[in-house]
């Protein structure tokens, strides 16, 4: 009787205290968050006059940089982005295709638009660029400073 209540009080305080040490479980591992791909919102050109030139992806039309915008926030609005509308997207991660050197980003509008920036200057058509490959813009001085092509080396 003896031998059972020692066994019986040995298998309670085991149980009392967790059972016996069980393995350990492996932890989860956390998959990285895929990165997204780039969207690809513009493209190297050639124009016989200004060389490889930015334009954009979807209409092949040339975009612009303005002087007047010193950093990537813009400063054309209003009459401004009617005639010289500004490249906007929905993505945050842009490239560009035949684009090795410089740099694509987004800066957020007055009206929350995201607008696309190269080498963080915000990039705009030019409203009398009614087709492909017209660089019609290039340094125009509307609105009190010089609208030029890019140009990619």
């Amino acid at each position: 009787m003896r031998l059972v209540s020692a066994t019986l009080a040995t298998t309670l305080l085991v149980a009392a205290c967790g059972g016996p040490a069980a393995a350990p479980s492996p932890s989860p591992t956390v998959a990285a968050s895929p990165t997204p791909a780039p969207t690809i919102v513009a493209k190297v050109a050639t124009d016989a006059a200004l060389g490889k030139i930015l334009v954009d992806i979807a209409t092949g039309k040339t975009l612009y940089t303005w002087a007047k915008d010193t950093d990537e926030n813009s400063q054309c609005y209003d009459q401004c982005a009617t005639f010289w509308p500004p490249l906007t997207t929905t993505a945050k991660a842009l490239a560009g295709e035949g684009v090795t050197t410089g740099k694509f980003g987004t800066s957020a509008r007055k009206d929350g638009t995201l607008q696309v920036t190269f080498n963080a200057h915000p990039l705009y058509f030019y409203l009398r660029d009614t087709a492909a490959g017209m660089t019609n813009g290039q340094g125009s001085t509307g609105f009190g400073a010089v609208w030029s092509v890019i140009q990619i080396q």
